[in-house]
Parts: C-alpha cells; structure tokens; sequence
C-alpha cells in the first residue's frame, strides 16, 4: 500500500462544489420510461436524428443538485449513534439517485454501425422499423423509430404530391382527388403502437421485480436482527457475512423504500459489531480489511477521470458507491478520513460531468446557429423561380445538399427543436411544390424529345446493320450518344422502352467490332508465356547465394514485367499473384541489403500499385492512408500527455504513469518510420505525374 494511500495520511476534505446527484436517477428514468412521444403524436419528432448520449446526460445534470444540498441535511436519527452511519446515509443520497435496473446492459457502448437510413426506401425503411420493435430492446428501437419516421414521413408527402400534380396535370380538380396508398404508414403505426406496448411491459416487469427485491431486503433484515439479538457463536460472523452478501445481490427497490432499508441495514450491522465481543482479534481484522476495501474503492473513483464515454462513469460510479455502502464499518480512526477522500473522488467525477454538459450545451449553441444558417438558406430556395430545367436541377442538388448538412448537425436545445426542424420542412416542400407545378409544362417538350430519341434510334439502327468503316462509324456511334444524353427526357411509361432499343444498337455495333479485333487475344496469350518466362528467371534469383547485384537483377526483371503488354483477363490475378509471391520470397531471402533494398521493394509495390487499373488514385490513397495515421498518432500523443499532466496532480507512484510515457515513446518511433514512408511516396508521386 502506498503512503499517499494509508488511512491515516487521508485528510479530511470540505468540498461542497455543485454535484449533480440526481445525475443517473435521471438516466434511468429515461431508460424506463414507459411512454414515447412518437406514440402519442407523431408530429413531435425531429429531423432523422437520434437521441444522443450527450443530450441524455444534459437532461439528467439540469436539475443541479449539489452535494450540499444533501451532505449537510440533519441525517436521520436511530438508537445508535455512529459517525460512520451519518456518513454513509449521506453517501446513498448520491447513489440512489442512481436507478439503473440493468447494470450490463447500460454499460454496452452505442453501436458505431447504426444504419444511415437518409438512402433507404419507403419498403426498407418500414422494414427496418419492423425488425426493431421485433428484435431489438426497447431503447435501441425507440432511437430507430425516432430516425426512420422523419425519412418515412418525407417520402409519402412525396408520394402523395406526385400522384396530386399528375391528377391534375390530366385535368383532374384538387378537391376531387383521392389518393389511395399502400399500407407503409399503417405498419409503422402498429410498429409504433407494439414498441409502446413493449415498453410498457418492461416497466411492469421492473415494477414487479422492485416489489420482489423489496420483500427479499426485508427478509434479510429481519434475519440480520435475528442474529444481534441472538447469542454468539463461532460462527456469528461468517453468517452476517453470508447475509451482507445476499444483500448486496439484491439490485433495484422502489425509491420510496431505499433511504429507510439502508438505515435500518446498518443499524443492525453497526450493533451486531457493538455487540461482538468475544471475537475482537476477528472483528479488528475484518474492520481493517474493510479499510482496505474502501481504500481499493477509492482509487477505482480516481481512475475514473480517464474514462472517456461519460455515460460509462456514471453507471460504474454508481457501481462503486453501492460496493461502498455493503462493505462493513472500518477502524474508528480511520472512518472520517476514508470517507472525506471517498466523497472528494466523487465530488471530482462529478465535476467532470459538469464540465462535459457545458461542453454540450455550448455545442448545441453552435448547432442552433449552423441550422439557422441552412434554414435561411431553405427560405431562400422556397422563393426560387426559373424557366430553365437546368437552374432546377441545379437547385434541387442545392436542396438536397442542405439536408445531408442538416442531418450532419449535432442536436440543438430542446426548446427550439421541433420549430425549426418544421421551418426547414416547410420551406424545402415549398420548394419541392414549385419545382413540381414547373415540370407539368413539359409535356409537349417531351413529345419532341421522343421524336428526336426516335430519328436517334433509326441511325444507329443503320450503322449496326451495316458497319463498314468501324473508326469512321465508331465516331458516329459515340456522336448520337452525345445527342442523346443533349436530349431531354420523354414519358417514363417510354423511357425504358426507347432507351433499350438505342443501347441495344449501339451494343450491337460494338460486339461487331469486337469480332473485328478478337485477333487481339493472340497476343495477349504471347504476353501470358513472356511473363511466366520472367517468373522462372524470378525463381533462379531464389538459388544465388550471394546479393551482391541482387537490386540490378531485380530492377532488370522489374522493368521486363513491366514492360510486357496484357494478358487473358482470366490469367491475369494467377500470374500476377504468383510474381508477387516469388517477388517477396527474394526480398525477404536479400533482406540485408539494407535501406537501398527496402527503398526497392517499396517502390516495387508503389509502382505495381500505379500499373494497375486507378493506379495513381490508389498511390495516392496510400499517402493518405499515412497521413492520417500519423495524425492519429499524434492526436493519442496530445492525449497521452494531457493524462501525465493530471497524474502530476496526484500524489504518490502511479505505474499508469510509466505506462503512458511509453506509449508516447513508441507513438514517436512509428511516426518517425512512417514520414519516412510518406517522404517516399510524395518523391515517387513527384515522379510519376506527367510534365505539363
């Protein structure tokens, strides 16, 4: 045990920073939550996002409670009187406040994999909806529920806009229409309806497991005080150690009855250890034993200050405070010390989360004022008006591309949430609205478009059946694909239909040419035996002994695989694998070449990476696939030293210390290794792009 560490050396502490103790209670009442607004009115969900951690958090730490508020309340008064008892029922206030009713499952982190529903359609977006109220827990179905219905939403207006202007484009009148859908909104309704039954279910349930775990504390209590008020024997507090455990097994009561079964549980224990006596050595060593146990406690809080996810903190704090409170009364000179460092640890976590919450109420501040950006951005485009199709589309890329922004904001204050999320619907539907009234007068251009696709189609008809000159008629070819893609668009109940046909001609006249050069593949075969051949000269390297012209015969070898033309695209993986093997093989057999042979190899791969389809674009992918490791170094280094700087504050040896600074030490050696890599790259890059 370290010094810093020993009960005496623990001083005392008068700490009453706000400490947000009813901080968990509020996440478990998130977590139980019976009700979902989804349910009850489905116009109160916000744009497709979910319900972060943060938020959750920022919801619990609203109701700023302080660790005075419940540290200096008149503690409640039993007929014994013991300093440890007022310290430790001050102490539940904290962890009561925390009601989690599934320890496991809370700790799981949020899934990096959640789908991104922004491209799926209306039938997998209903399914998607479906599948999660059938198979998943209730939390992570509401966060998929919330996230699909704004999407859904969107697209039946869609839906539903389209089959009205189309109504009246063929001379229909609005209030006539009637407009029959399929059953999408209906399941997600009974989805809806079946998660809320879901969660209702699971609240009874914890209902009547806080109503079984009561009788079960009540059960152990009356056998508790049996055992106080009986005579002592040898095995007194073995038994009293059995039914502390027994207790501590018991999780979640209703609150109501916390505070008075923790009271009566340890007025019983404190006068089960009063009342000992003929055990004292045994009593003396199980009291230091629990010092060393709330001791280990103690720094297991400490410890908690490095841990990132914030939500992780709260339920393993709660965790250790409720280890705390079953573990038994310590030596009489070292109860107040213990427990002020205890309460200072906590008073710290909590702090921390204080510090996360301004944190993301200040982002969300900033978030309000990025979407109020795009809002404005939204009225803008619903004001939009122009004759030209091409202004349109433009315009519609501008809408969508405002949305991908939109949902790539954070969340915002809850307050102003669902204002302006239905200010930005309603202006993109406006705009969407105009844009559908503009593209009605483009029946007759349609006409003459089909017209045209048609004249197309004849020509290349013609080339296809009788190509003659294939360079000429080649360029014909690639000239009427030009001035259809010029060609405006023509009825969809056609557009397949005219569109099959031209490409049909068109592949016609290619699969001729085709013929035309199928003496190509000759030479691709003669280009599959010259390279096995390089291979067997590659293989010969394998019996030299001595590496001394090693990197002139393999640069030789390089430029000769290099240099031979295509083979048979179904060789072409085989021998290309196969040089690459026996490639390695001598690399790995004249590694000692040094510098000059890795820089080879290197390039070796740089170069076999840049003959490839895409090459240069896959070079370049390399450079930044190091780049950004070594912006990921550097960023676990800031961190890493961050944690040094608050480890300096402690006192005491910390072996996480030593640990840290070696994992610095080795960050700085692979950085060094790949800019050296990266160096290489750029001078190959350099090398490779052609002169302008």
């Amino acid at each position: 045990m370290s010094e810093n560490m020993n009960p005496t050396n623990l001083s005392h502490t008068e700490n009453s920073d706000e400490l947000n103790a009813a901080a968990t209670e509020s996440v478990a009442e998130k977590t139980n939550e019976s009700e979902n607004p989804i349910m009850e009115n489905e116009s109160v969900i916000e744009e497709p996002s979910v319900i972060t951690e943060t938020e959750m958090i920022s919801e619990v730490i609203a109701e700023n409670v302080t660790t005075e508020n419940f540290i200096n309340e008149e503690p409640v008064k039993s007929e014994l009187s013991n300093p440890i008892i007022e310290n430790e029922v001050a102490l539940e206030a904290v962890v009561e406040s925390i009601e989690l009713t599934e320890e496991e499952k809370e700790l799981e982190e949020v899934s990096d994999d959640f789908p991104d529903f922004s491209n799926f359609s209306k039938q997998q977006l209903v399914d998607a909806a479906v599948a999660a109220v059938r198979e998943k827990d209730a939390a992570d179905a509401t966060r998929i529920i919330k996230a699909v219905k704004p999407l859904l939403d969107h697209i039946l207006d869609e839906e539903y806009n389209t089959a009205l202007n189309k109504f009246i484009e063929d001379g229909g009148v609005k209030d006539d229409f009637e407009y029959k859908t399929d059953n999408a909104r209906e399941l997600f309704n009974n989805a809806a309806k079946e998660l809320k039954q879901k969660k209702s279910d699971e609240k009874a349930r914890q209902d009547s497991e806080k109503l079984v775990n009561l009788k079960k504390k009540e059960d152990i209590l009356e056998q508790i005080r049996v055992l106080t008020e009986s005579e002592e024997t040898k095995d007194s507090l073995k038994r009293l150690k059995e039914l502390q455990t027994e207790w501590k097994n018991v999780r979640n009561v209703s609150k109501e009855n916390v505070e008075r079964l923790w009271e009566n549980y340890h007025v019983l224990i404190h006068r089960f250890y009063d009342r000992l006596g003929i055990f004292n050595e045994l009593k003396d060593l199980d009291r230091r034993k629990n010092l060393d146990h709330k001791i280990d406690l103690t720094k297991k809080v400490t410890e908690l200050a490095l841990e990132p996810n914030i939500k992780k903190a709260l339920i393993m704090l709660k965790k250790y405070q409720e280890d705390w409170r079953v573990i038994g009364p310590v030596p009489q000179e070292s109860n107040d010390d213990i427990w002020n460092r205890f309460k200072q640890e906590c008073d710290k976590i909590f702090e921390m989360i204080k510090a996360f919450q301004a944190e993301a109420e200040r982002k969300r501040e900033e978030n309000l004022t990025a979407k109020k950006e795009l809002l404005a951005k939204a009225l803008e485009l619903s004001n939009f008006n122009t004759t030209k199709i091409k202004e349109w589309l433009a315009k519609t890329n501008d809408a969508s591309q405002l949305m991908e922004e939109w949902k790539k904001i954070g969340m915002v204050p809850m307050k102003v949430r669902e204002s302006i999320w239905e200010e930005f619907k309603q202006a993109r539907n406006t705009f969407f609205s105009n844009k559908n009234i503009f593209f009605k007068a483009l029946h007759t251009e349609r006409d003459k478009n089909l017209k045209a696709k048609t004249e197309l189609c004849v020509k290349a008809e013609e080339i296809s059946n009788n190509p003659i000159d294939l360079n000429r008629q080649t360029e014909d070819i690639k000239k009427l694909q030009d001035e259809w893609k010029k060609t405006g668009p023509v009825h969809e109940k056609i557009s397949d239909a005219i569109w099959k046909r031209f490409r049909s001609a068109c592949d016609l006249f290619f699969e001729k040419k085709a013929q035309h050069y199928a003496g190509q593949v000759d030479e691709q075969k003669k280009n599959l035996e010259t390279k096995n051949a390089i291979i067997v000269k590659l293989e010969a390297l394998l019996e030299k002994e001595d590496g001394a012209n090693i990197i002139h015969e393999l640069k030789a070898i390089q430029d000769e695989w290099n240099n031979t033309g295509f083979v048979p695209m179904n060789a072409k993986e085989a021998v290309s694998k196969k040089y690459s093997e026996i490639n390695d093989k001598v690399f790995q057999k004249f590694r000692q070449a040094n510098n000059e042979l890795r820089e080879m190899k290197d390039r070796t791969h740089l170069e076999t990476m840049l003959n490839s389809p895409n090459g240069m674009m896959k070079v370049k992918r390399e450079e930044k696939f190091i780049q950004d490791k070594i912006r990921g170094l550097r960023s676990d280094m800031e961190t890493w030293d961050n944690n040094l700087g608050f480890f300096a504050r402690v006192k005491g040896d910390n072996p996480m210390v030593e640990q840290i600074k070696d994992k610095i030490a080795h960050a700085q050696k692979q950085i060094t290794q790949l800019e050296d890599k990266l160096k290489q790259i750029r001078i190959f890059i350099k090398q490779s792009t052609p002169k302008a």
